[in-house]
């Protein structure tokens, strides 16, 4: 196992354990304290069940995360991912478009009609639901010719 993966795998799980005792975060990984023990001093890699859950604490895809821990590209570029954009087919990117907007302002509870409430600091996130969509739906249209 080249020692520039076992290196990298053992701080990022120290990074993402946190304030965490390797108890508590073995816990979570549902392992034992000395399996994280291990894996933080590179004496034992996980199983790719395992690596999979460190890579979404790490908040990344777990075929990006082993490459990123083999040194490589961990995740394409912004314009790897605006050519992706460029060839989806619409209802593919309408449904990552509602993702993203989701992600950035969770739908609101359905209030009852009333007295419209003064705006809070939230709504600002839903304005900028928006212009990311038009500027995505731009790139898409120009790139498909349309």
């Amino acid at each position: 196992m080249d020692e520039g993966f076992l290196k990298r795998l053992g701080e990022v799980v120290h990074e993402i354990r946190g304030d965490q005792s390797q108890r508590q975060f073995a816990r979570t990984m549902q392992v034992s304290q000395s399996t994280v023990q291990q894996w933080e001093n590179g004496r034992n890699v996980p199983s790719l069940e395992n690596l999979e859950k460190i890579a979404r604490l790490k908040g990344m895809l777990v075929e990006d995360f082993i490459a990123f821990l083999y040194g490589r590209s961990h995740g394409p570029t912004r314009t790897d991912i605006m050519a992706r954009i460029g060839v989806m087919q619409p209802q593919d990117f309408s449904q990552i478009l509602h993702i993203i907007g989701d992600r950035i302002a969770p739908p609101a509870e359905e209030k009852p009609p009333g007295k419209p409430k003064a705006k809070s600091k939230k709504s600002s996130a839903k304005e900028v639901r928006m212009p990311l969509a038009l500027e995505l739906s731009r790139h898409t249209e120009m790139n498909s010719g349309g």
